[in-house]
């Protein structure tokens, strides 16, 4: 089958085709004209008898086809393939992508999904010989693609997605990260994972699963999909208007979590991105992480290569183009002119040939000269020499040379993530040696950026940056041929390992710091909180030493009218003694028996009040523990019922413990 790797080139060359035939004919009528006035038409003939018209129309045929064979050859036709064995590098990356409906919502165009597997797709598409899965999941998830190599079949699963993939509703991503470290559970490859959903965890088991995925040494990368503020869930085929709704009938609003995307992400030394409204959230993961994790070796595979066919159009068009130029326009024999007839010319042959020559300059791929940039890295412009090389991997993306200069470039102006991104690009080279400098390089460039970190006091970073340093210094140690270099790499590391030693000494010694200083602080605490204790309790003291004061106070003052009440009582008792002395006998048994009566009275009524009662012990102790006696629940009942007519009383639901399941 026919293929063309740049079809645009045939668009351009149809209109170029076109040009040519317009300018040739032009070029025929113009030049009839001025034989009319040259000479008389009935003379035309006779004066020109050695012109061949049709050789000249032969040479614009030659032309024309030559052109259009040019454009041909720069459209790069391919048909035909063999198979080739390689042996690829590269890491393990599986992608979690959420299909719940929450990823219809339009908050970004044309919906969550949609967007997100654009994204994907450009995403696979800068992978060179990195495995990669697919591992849809809503509810629940399941393998869709296992890791491969193949990405026209991840693409074609890719885009089979849909939120029918999962039957279950919601979101749980807990159960999803679980599912990934058996599907990455055998491999000795590094293990990724990149979750791509709109963090709406309906499980809330998400973190439990993460801390799980880092003992097993998986790396976590989040992608939030959608924006904070929010959009409805339009209904799957509900048409316009027709939204989910949730058990109490009101609309779903979905909104993206990133407060647990990152949390997530930060449990396993992942990182979290949002997706934006182009897709550059992957990018950016690529970029900045996982670019720089050296690629481990995978199986020898066979790869299918389309056979280049550029020649044969190219070869063609250089022979029509020759021709034209070699033959003339004379009844003569084929001729060299350039030798015999080069005096003789004309003027528009010569502007038609070096218009050839000038397409040749402008269209033909120029390879990108090295000593330009090298020059440029020599004098010391590397902003230039970085954006030389930039300029050249556009026409030559993967050539291993252009990304190592372009890594030396870039570490020079103290870029040392894109450096060592650069170098990390460049171990794609068959040449072992330009892969041990490209280790090499890398390291440096690892253990200065690990050096900008602890400036900036991210001594985490730093030593994250270290690790990677020892480890592509150690690579490097074992690809170098020679023992001086081997030499250098082993320096390197082992200034590396001392560095990353000495800032995790000071990392636990400050935290043992922090620890102590944490410890000196609860006994001050606790004396302070002492000592306000103690001085309520003083204030306590005080103010119940005044009120007893108080008390004794008018307890004297009680005692005084006491005992003048006391007094005045026993001076009226001694005046009535004294009259009833003189009083007759009858008179005062009248009145000893109305003074005892009252006596046997009060008597009685203390009786009464020591007598316990049937029931008024239980009835004290009922009003003591604050609750009502039977009787005085019964009246209560008895009002309530003549007030309100019926005491209704409505049984409360049992809840059943089980939460509603919600399947957005």
């Amino acid at each position: 089958m026919l293929t063309f790797v740049s079809p645009l080139w045939l668009t351009a060359g149809l209109l170029a085709c076109c040009g040519a035939v317009l300018f040739l004919s032009l070029r025929t009528v113009h030049r009839r004209k001025e034989l009319t006035k040259f000479a008389a038409p009935h003379l035309l003939p006779q004066l020109t008898a050695n012109v061949s018209q049709a050789r000249r129309r032969l040479k614009n045929i030659l032309f024309v086809l030559g052109l259009a064979c040019l454009f041909i050859a720069l459209a790069r036709p391919q048909w035909g393939s063999r198979w080739i064995e390689v042996r690829s590098k590269g890491v393990d990356i599986l992608i979690g992508f959420d299909v719940s409906k929450s990823m219809l919502a339009p908050d970004i165009k044309p919906s969550r999904l949609e967007r997100a597997k654009l994204a994907v797709r450009d995403f696979t598409a800068r992978l060179d010989g990195d495995r990669i899965g697919l591992l849809p999941f809503a509810g629940t998830s399941f393998l869709m693609c296992p890791l491969t190599t193949d990405y026209d079949a991840f693409n074609a699963s890719l885009a089979a997605l849909n939120t029918d993939a999962i039957p279950k509703g919601g979101t749980d991503i807990g159960q999803t990260i679980e599912d990934a470290v058996k599907v990455l559970a055998g491999e000795l490859n590094h293990k990724i994972l990149i979750l791509i959903t709109d963090g709406e965890d309906l499980s809330q088991n998400a973190l439990r699963a993460a801390a799980v995925a880092k003992q097993e040494k998986m790396l976590i990368y989040t992608v939030g999909v959608g924006t904070p503020q929010g959009e409805l869930v339009p209904l799957p085929g509900g048409g316009a208007g027709n939204f989910v709704k949730d058990e109490r009938g009101g609309f779903v609003t979905s909104r993206l979590d990133e407060k647990t995307l990152a949390a997530v992400a930060e449990t396993t030394g992942g990182i979290y991105v949002p997706l934006g409204s182009m897709g550059q959230g992957l990018d950016t993961v690529y970029e900045r992480k996982l670019a720089l994790i050296p690629k481990e070796e995978q199986a020898q595979r066979k790869k299918k290569v389309l056979l280049e066919r550029f020649q044969w159009p190219l070869g063609a068009a250089a022979l029509l183009l020759s021709l034209d130029f070699l033959l003339i326009g004379r009844r003569r024999k084929l001729r060299l002119p350039f030798i015999f007839t080069a005096g003789r010319r004309k003027k528009e042959q010569v502007a038609a040939t070096a218009a050839v020559l000038l397409l040749l300059y402008m269209f033909w791929p120029v390879p990108a000269r090295a000593d330009q940039g090298s020059d440029l890295f020599q004098a010391g412009k590397y902003e230039q020499a970085a954006q030389f090389y930039q300029n050249a991997l556009t026409n030559d993306s993967d050539n291993p040379t252009l990304h190592f200069n372009s890594g030396a470039s870039l570490h020079q102006q103290k870029k040392y993530d894109a450096a060592a991104a650069e170098f990390t690009k460049a171990l794609q080279s068959s040449d072992i040696t330009l892969q041990a400098k490209s280790y090499f390089n890398r390291g440096i460039s690892q253990y200065r950026a690990g050096e900008e970190a602890e400036k900036k006091a991210d001594r985490v970073q730093a030593v994250q940056q270290l690790k990677q340093a020892e480890k592509s210094f150690a690579a490097a140690i074992k690809l170098a041929q020679e023992q001086q270099k081997k030499d250098k790499a082993a320096r390197n590391q082992q200034k590396a390992k001392e560095k990353r030693e000495q800032l995790e000494k000071q990392q636990k010694e400050q935290s043992q710091q922090s620890e102590k200083d944490d410890e000196k602080k609860e006994p001050q605490e606790q004396k302070k909180q002492e000592g306000q204790e103690e001085n309520k309790q003083n204030s306590g003291s005080e103010a119940k030493q005044k009120q007893q004061d108080s008390k004794e106070e008018k307890n004297n003052d009680r005692a005084e009218k006491q005992d003048t009440s006391a007094a005045q009582k026993q001076n009226d008792q001694e005046k009535q003694q004294q009259k009833a002395a003189s009083m007759p006998d009858k008179e005062q048994q009248k009145k000893e028996s109305t003074t005892e009566n009252p006596q046997k009275q009060t008597g009685a009524v203390d009786q009464n009040r020591k007598q316990p009662q049937p029931g008024g012990k239980d009835k004290e102790e009922v009003k003591i523990m604050g609750k009502m006696t039977e009787e005085e629940a019964g009246n209560l009942l008895d009002s309530l019922k003549a007030e309100q007519g019926e005491l209704n009383f409505i049984p409360q639901e049992a809840a059943d413990g089980n939460e509603v399941d919600r399947d957005w």
